[in-house]
């Protein structure tokens, strides 16, 4: 445990430290209105499942999990395929792309949004949003306050816009997607407010492909520093490349850290904690921690076990993990079926992070060069 005075944060690197925090909601809670210093100077942040504390925790989740169940997930598989196909048919023939924007990320923007029932082609909209979203979100973690800011409060403004209309379509026309279902949660005796469901679609929208974008792109750049790997992996997928996969949520997280809120007074690593402070859990360093992980800096698709926390833990345990798990397992499946000869296209040393952000594992492109796979 180390804390970082100027920020007014705790940060925490140990896997146990972190394991026991994120699954102690009780004396380590998510809602940002239990800090002690509250958010000065700029506008108070909109509740969401990410930031609430049972019970309001426990029927926000319930309106919307079993969307996200294992088994419901499953069906989406063949779609999911169609569209992971289609993106690599539009690419194959060049021999070249950057993975980024040709497939990681347009593939689960368009898989969420149909799940939302929302425009795929507004994928660039979305994106944009995204970034200035990770910028606050950056700045409020490092200083405890979101300031003023136009540019984002013209983001959030514009989201609600959007999906204003949205909702408004969905309750002159009701659908089988995830808006309709969260219109329909608000005739439950405890109903979901307008803001709730604004806040409900913002971040099933973020939330339900940044993830996947980076777990696919790590995936790849992982396989491809490890070539012996990526063959094993190549030559027999049905049982290497879902090892493959939890090892680069391992290796390279995609989500590197989250924020909890102390309670009460108490003692993590040797060190007390006052009521009301902040704890930055590092996931990324919890999973390269020595004493769970034997040489967790190398990159082992044969490691085993692997009790990594990318998708962290407790009642916050990442809802969308099953989906992110298929997303990629069908993305790496196809770029490795399909393509051959794949590599590298620059220095790995000139990859740049894609958003900027400490909070997550990223790069803004990853250029490709292949073959197409000859019958």
């Amino acid at each position: 445990m180390e804390y970082n005075e100027k920020a007014g944060i705790w940060n925490a690197y140990k896997y146990d430290d972190i394991k026991r925090i994120l699954t102690n909601h009780v004396d380590f809670s998510s809602d940002f209105t239990k800090a002690t210093v509250q958010v000065q100077e700029g506008e108070p942040f909109r509740r969401s499942l990410l930031s609430t504390d049972p019970p309001l925790h426990r029927y926000l989740r319930g309106t919307i999990s079993s969307a996200f169940s294992t088994t419901t997930i499953e069906r989406l598989g063949p779609r999911i395929r169609e569209i992971a196909n289609d993106m690599i048919n539009k690419v194959i023939d060049k021999g070249a792309m950057d993975l980024v924007s040709d497939f990681s990320y347009p593939l689960p923007v368009t898989v969420i949004a149909e799940l939302l029932g929302i425009p795929a082609g507004d994928r660039a909209l979305f994106k944009r949003w995204a970034d200035e979203l990770l910028k606050s979100i950056d700045e409020a973690v490092e200083t405890g306050v979101r300031r003023r800011n136009d540019s984002l409060q013209q983001v959030q403004k514009e989201m609600d816009e959007y999906f204003l209309d949205i909702i408004a379509e969905k309750r002159r026309k009701p659908g089988q997607d995830l808006v309709t279902r969260l219109i329909e949660a608000e005739t439950d005796k405890v109903k979901l407010s307008q803001e709730d469901v604004l806040s409900f679609c913002n971040l099933l929208l973020q939330a339900g492909h940044l993830t996947t974008v980076n777990l696919i792109n790590n995936c790849t750049w992982s396989l491809l520093e490890h070539p012996q790997q990526l063959e094993q992996v190549r030559d027999n997928p049905s049982s290497l490349l879902t090892p493959a996969i939890e090892e680069t949520l391992r290796y390279r997280s995609p989500v590197q850290g989250l924020v909890r809120f102390t309670t009460k007074e108490v003692k993590v690593g040797g060190k007390t904690i006052k009521q009301g402070e902040r704890i930055l859990t590092w996931l990324g360093s919890a999973n390269h921690d020595e004493t769970i992980f034997k040489n967790s800096e190398e990159f082992d698709i044969a490691r085993n076990p692997n009790p990594h926390i990318a998708f962290g833990a407790g009642i916050h345990l990442c809802l969308g993990a099953p989906l992110a798990r298929l997303e990629a397992n069908i993305a790496m499946e196809l770029l490795l079926s399909r393509l051959q000869n794949l590599e590298l296209a620059c220095d790995s040393r000139s990859l740049e992070p894609a958003h900027g952000s400490s909070f997550l594992f990223s790069v803004k492109s990853l250029p490709l060069r292949f073959d197409a796979l000859k019958n």
